[in-house]
């Protein structure tokens, strides 16, 4: 037969069930808490000093042999197993009071056996002080936690705890206690105040505060925050410049504010499930809604209590008002087990009761953690069934008993959440269509739940006690509850049910058998003689309606009437004035044809005479107009050219030398475009485009007419000029519109392809910057000629207006245009070369774009 072998702890226990499971601060001071609470201890003190944090309660204490066999008993729990209490039970010293408080205290926070390790979480050494009633001396634990760390192989418990009994002091516990423990934490990390105030916030929560019970108190203290707490003024709104509240200060007792938060009115629902009852009882603004008891179908829950909030939106105005926070802030739902918060349930933005998920889909259908705040209280001594997961925050094990606690808030949830959605919201009656089908009943209803809108505001029930749609959801409730045999109606709200002043027409009828359905499952004669009476008024109503009805039908017969005798009366007298305008228009067309014979002959003899006169002024201009023409082509001819004189052949080769002009200005514009190009050659290359611009130019216009370009410079009227190649430009530009204002005379000697070559870099300026109109406006100063030239587009970028000169630098571009920077320049310099200046005058000068000015 073989050997037993037997398991063995290391020393890296110690941070797989303290610092590695119990992930955070709050929860670590929480478990320490609790073993306080558990304790029997009325008061719990948690000082922090720099590096130091002391928990002290005046609990039952712990003598040696307890120190040695429980608390330095990994994983065992006294509370569980029973035997927590007993030696205090067996001890006559022990009086008979005590005695009776631990009776009411049977059910113990925790369970585990773990919660002691939440010291090495805070800090790496552990003084612990611990003392029963009967003892005479303290008796005292070092613990440095980093002798666990040394050797991962060394067996856990051969490493030895310090152990020392001491002098008592009567100071030593809370409340001058002969009794209690001490948890003295060194070498903890800092405590701001920011910390310690959302430690005092959260421990707020951790006992039942739903309870008006303040049998264990919660001290917290840090000397160094006093006179903050004292002078400090809140920063920020909505309190800005006020002094701190008693929530917001550090030192203190940790009070249960939200006692004063349910004294808000609003709806609010509580059922208590024992072992064989399960009862429960809707209030709403402080009037009863209805109270039932029916036989609890539970068997792992045989006590539990769940109080359900309907924050409306007064509620949730107080609640912020009275906290200082939001509801949603705050949190939500929160499950206690006997009497001690159960992490993560009801923490903002936690969906444990699966809720949420349900209210996403519907609107107004279903209420969600954001409409609701409450508890549920869970009181048991099975661990088994109701255990929370070993990493503090996890919530509970999913056990049968897990899934009863929550089909429990489920039946909590729902009865509140049926008659919120219905009753107070409207959505009830509009959905099951109790004001009938189509149109006309959707309308009724929307009028009756848009009279509830104010409820939301309201502190009082009278509105939804007063709205036709919510009695008949609220009849419809307790109806489905009396039609369940199991369930005891108590009472209910007799208000919702009172039908008899209201109009009840045939959609509503069922509600009355529905009432009455409801009268004898309660035996309500007073309920049962109401019904009568809205029978009667039912049926006295019909009886109107149906003579209504009638009445209405007789004078709708008696309108039809007259209006058919009144058509028939228009017929006959269309009839006779369409017999009178055909008469008419044979009158009228007779004589429109006698004056269009008139017209026919005066018209042929006034042409004769117009004939005559127009060729005898003809032979007369003809002589001036011959002298004019010379003149006229020859300073216009290069824009009215309209009709070609090259052969086929020479127009094919000047077009060849377009082509290869183009190439080559396409080539230089990129060599212009480099960035490290030298001065001296770019004005050798600029020369170039300059010649080969002006060939591209001469050959577009070789094509079009004969002019005569053996004189490049001519003098011509430059405004005309200018105004006339424009008005030619527009034509093969149809997506802009051109116009020219104040024209004037102005003879000036130029090079007309320098001009046309600046009015085109112009343009097409105007085009990338998405203008859709062009003014050119002319000026005479002096003997200078004045020419402004604005357009529309989104104008020059900031950049360039801050230095308007550099528009005219090569390579400069704006960032609408998608060209080489050479235009501008080349504007400039072709302006000078007609002795005259350009410069940038402003974006929404006279149109929203640019603007230039160029003065010859």
């Amino acid at each position: 037969m073989g050997d037993k072998l037997f398991f063995t702890v290391k020393t890296g226990i110690k941070s797989i069930v303290g610092k590695d499971l119990i992930t955070d601060d709050y929860i670590a001071i929480f478990e320490l808490v609790k073993n306080s609470f558990d304790a029997h201890a009325k008061n719990v003190i948690i000082t922090f000093e720099e590096s130091k944090i002391i928990i002290a309660d005046d609990g039952k204490g712990m003598s040696k042999d307890e120190l040695q066999n429980k608390w330095l008993a990994l994983a065992y729990s006294a509370k569980k197993d029973g035997s927590e209490d007993s030696e205090d039970e067996d001890s006559e010293e022990r009086n008979s009071s005590y005695r009776d408080e631990i009776q009411k205290k049977r059910f113990y926070a925790g369970a585990k056996g773990i919660g002691r390790f939440s010291c090495d979480r805070l800090g790496k050494k552990l003084i612990l002080y611990s003392k029963r009633e009967i003892d005479k001396n303290v008796n005292q634990l070092n613990i440095d936690w980093a002798d666990f760390e040394n050797n991962d192989k060394e067996d856990f418990i051969k490493i030895p705890v310090d152990y020392n009994p001491i002098p008592f002091n009567l100071n030593l516990f809370p409340n001058n206690s002969k009794n209690g423990t001490i948890l003295e934490i060194d070498n903890a990390l800092f405590w701001d105040r920011e910390k310690i105030k959302n430690l005092k916030h959260s421990l707020e929560k951790l006992i039942n505060p739903f309870t008006e019970k303040n049998d264990f108190q919660i001290k917290i203290i840090c000397e160094r925050e006093k006179n903050e707490d004292e002078f400090g003024l809140y920063k920020s709104a909505p309190n800005k410049g006020k002094k701190y509240n008693e929530r917001d200060k550090v030192n203190g007792y940790v009070k249960n504010a939200i006692l004063d938060i349910l004294k808000i009115k609003t709806s609010h629902i509580k059922i208590l499930i024992t072992d064989d009852i399960i009862e429960t009882k809707i209030t709403d603004r402080g009037i009863l809604i209805y109270h039932t008891k029916e036989p609890s179908y539970f068997e792992k829950i045989t006590h539990s209590e769940i109080d359900l909030y309907f924050l409306n939106r007064a509620a949730k105005l107080n609640f912020k008002k009275r906290m200082g926070i939001e509801p949603v802030n705050f949190g939500s739902i929160f499950l206690f087990k006997n009497g001690f918060r159960v992490q993560p349930f009801g923490e903002t933005g936690n969906d444990s009761w699966g809720i949420d998920y349900r209210s996403q889909q519907g609107y107004n259908r279903f209420l969600g953690t954001r409409d609701l705040f409450g508890r549920v209280e869970l009181t048991t001594n099975d661990f088994e069934e109701f255990k929370e997961v070993s990493s503090r925050d996890g919530g509970l094990v999913e056990t049968a008993g897990y899934f009863e606690l929550i089909s429990a808030f489920e039946l909590a949830h729902r009865r509140l959440e049926r008659y919120v959605v219905g009753v107070l919201w409207g959505e009830g009656f509009k959905r099951k269509k109790y004001f009938g089908e189509g149109e006309e009943g959707n309308k009724i209803a929307d009028n009756y739940r848009k009279g509830l809108s104010e409820d939301k505001d309201s502190d009082n029930l009278e509105i939804a006690k007063s709205n036709l749609g919510s009695k008949l959801d609220f009849i419809q409730i307790i109806k489905n509850l009396s039609s369940n045999k199991d369930i005891q109606i108590i009472n209910y709200n007799k208000d919702f049910v009172n039908l008899i002043n209201e109009k009840i027409d045939d959609n509503q009828k069922k509600f009355i058998s529905d009432l009455e359905a409801i009268a004898n499952h309660t035996n309500d004669e007073n309920l049962k003689n109401n019904v009568n009476l809205i029978e009667e008024n039912f049926q006295k109503l019909k009886k109107e309606k149906e003579e209504a009805e009638k009445r209405a039908n007789e004078e709708e017969k008696k309108r039809k009437e007259a209006e058919e005798k009144a058509l028939e009366e228009e017929k006959r007298r269309k009839e006779a004035e369409e017999k009178a305008k055909i008469q008419e228009e044979k009158r009228r067309l007779a004589e429109l044809e006698t004056l269009k014979k008139e017209k026919e002959r005066a018209e042929a003899e006034l042409a004769k005479i117009k004939a005559e006169q127009k060729a005898k002024e003809v032979q007369e201009k003809n002589k001036d107009l011959s002298d004019k023409l010379t003149i006229e082509t020859k300073k216009n001819q290069y824009l009215n050219a309209t009709r070609k004189t090259l052969s086929e052949d020479a127009e094919q080769l000047v077009h060849s030398i377009d082509l290869y002009v183009g190439n080559a200005s396409t080539y230089v514009n990129e060599i212009l475009s480099t960035k490290n190009i030298t001065i001296e050659l770019r004005d050798k290359v600029y020369s170039i485009k300059n010649n080969i611009d002006k060939a591209l130019k001469v050959s577009q216009i070789i094509i079009k007419s004969n002019f005569d370009y053996k004189h490049i410079n001519q003098r011509v009227d430059l405004p005309t000029y200018i105004k006339e190649y424009l008005e030619d430009l527009s034509i093969s530009r149809r997506n802009i519109v051109i116009k020219t204002n104040n024209l004037v005379n102005k003879y000036v000697l130029i090079n007309p392809i320098d001009m046309d070559i600046v009015l085109d870099n112009l343009v097409s300026n105007s085009l990338k910057a998405k203008a859709k109109n062009i003014l050119v406006d002319f000026h005479i100063n002096g003997k200078k000629l004045e020419i402004y030239y604005y357009d529309d587009g989104i104008g020059m970028s900031e950049k360039l207006i801050n230095n308007p000169e550099s528009i005219f630098d090569l390579g400069v571009r704006d960032s609408i245009e998608k060209g080489s920077g050479i235009g501008m320049y080349d504007v400039q310099k072709r302006v000078i070369n007609m002795n005259g200046t350009v410069k940038f005058i402003g974006n929404n000068v006279k149109l929203k774009g640019a603007g230039f000015k160029i003065e010859i």
